[in-house]
C-alpha cells in the first residue's frame, strides 16, 4: 500500500485542528472516512499518529515528526497543482465582526461563490476578540475583524481604514457648537462589551479629554445599537457604512464634536498553513468588497 496525497490531507487537518470531528468538517467528510483514512496511513507507515481521548486528538512523538514531512508534501503539491487545476473545496470557517456583516459580507460571499463554487461557508459573526481566539484555537480558517494580534502562525493583513463618528437620534441632541466629550459624557453612551476594538475607541477618545463618563452602557449587537440610537435611548460611535439607510430616511444625526473619532483599522486574518496564496486572494477579495460598501477606505 502507498500514502496518498488525500491521507496526507485528512492527516494535516486532524493534526492542526487537534480533532477528527473537526477535520471532518472542515474537509466536507463523514467521521468515520476521516478515521479510516488515518487508520490505513498509520499502517503504512507503522506507528501511531494520534493520542486520542476526550479531549481530541493528540499527535504521537512520531507523529509529530511526521507532519513537518506531510506540511512539505502539501506544499509541493500545491506548487506543482495551481489553484485554477484544483479549486479551493470542502468547508470554509469564516468568521467577521458585525460591522463588515452589515455592509461588504454579501459581495463578499457572492465572489467567492463565484471562483470556488464548490466551497461551503460556514459564517460565524462576533466581536474581533472572540474571533481572534476561535482562529488561534484553530476553529476558523479566516476572520475579518478590528483586533489583530501577534501569533507567529497567523497573518493579519491590512484591509483598511473603517469612518467612525458619533451619533444621536435626529433632533435629539441639540447643537449650537461643537460637543465635547464632557457634553457626551452627560448622555448615555452605548458601546460593545469589553474587550473589543470599538469600546476601547470609545474609551479613549474619552480619556484624552480626561473625562470619564458616569453611564456607559454596553450591546453586543451593532444592528440593536442603531435601532436604540434612533429611538433617542443613547448616543454612540459607530461605523459610518452601516448607517446608510438612517442617513437616508433621516432618522438619525451624526452629531458634531470637537475632536476627531479615529477611525477603526479591518483585517483579515489566516493561519500561515497551507497555500497561503488562496488565503491572501481571499484577503484580496474581502477588500474589495469592503472598499465597494465603503465600509473601509485605502491605507496609504
Amino acid at each position: 500500500m502507498v500514502i496518498s496525497l488525500t491521507q496526507i490531507e485528512t492527516f494535516y487537518w486532524v493534526a492542526r485542528l487537534k480533532s477528527f470531528h473537526a477535520a471532518s468538517r472542515h474537509l466536507h467528510l463523514t467521521q468515520p472516512t476521516v478515521s479510516t483514512r488515518i487508520h490505513e496511513l498509520e499502517g503504512v507507515v507503522g506507528y501511531r499518529l494520534f493520542e486520542r481521548d476526550a479531549k481530541g486528538a493528540a499527535l504521537t512523538p512520531k507523529g509529530a515528526s511526521f507532519l513537518n514531512k506531510a506540511t512539505q508534501l502539501l506544499k509541493l503539491a500545491d506548487d506543482v497543482l495551481t489553484e485554477d487545476v484544483v479549486p479551493m473545496r470542502g468547508l470554509l470557517r469564516l468568521g467577521t465582526n458585525e460591522s463588515a456583516a452589515l455592509s461588504g459580507l454579501g459581495a463578499f460571499l457572492a465572489g467567492l461563490s463565484e471562483r470556488y463554487p464548490s466551497l461551503q461557508v460556514e459564517l460565524s459573526v462576533d466581536v474581533g476578540s472572540i474571533l481572534r481566539g476561535r482562529l488561534c484555537a484553530g476553529g476558523l480558517d479566516f476572520a475579518i475583524s478590528t483586533d489583530p494580534g501577534a501569533h507567529p502562525h497567523i497573518r493579519d493583513v491590512l484591509l483598511g481604514d473603517s469612518e467612525m463618528c458619533w451619533v444621536g437620534a435626529k433632533g435629539k441632541v441639540k447643537q449650537t457648537a461643537p460637543l465635547t466629550a464632557a457634553d457626551i459624557a452627560r448622555m448615555p453612551v452605548l458601546t460593545v462589551p469589553a474587550p473589543s476594538a470599538l469600546h476601547a475607541l470609545n474609551m479613549s477618545w474619552f480619556a484624552g479629554a480626561r473625562v470619564s463618563p458616569p453611564r456607559v452602557n454596553s450591546c453586543n449587537s451593532l444592528a440593536v445599537m442603531v435601532r436604540l440610537v434612533v429611538s433617542g435611548t443613547a448616543v454612540a460611535i459607530l461605523p459610518r457604512a452601516i448607517l446608510e439607510r438612517e442617513l437616508a430616511d433621516d432618522s438619525i444625526d451624526i452629531l458634531t464634536v470637537d475632536r476627531p473619532v479615529p477611525p477603526l483599522a479591518i483585517y483579515a486574518s489566516f493561519p500561515l498553513i497551507g497555500d497561503i496564496r488562496i488565503s491572501e486572494s481571499i484577503a484580496d477579495m474581502a477588500r474589495e468588497a469592503l472598499l465597494d460598501s465603503q465600509l473601509i477606505q485605502r491605507v496609504g
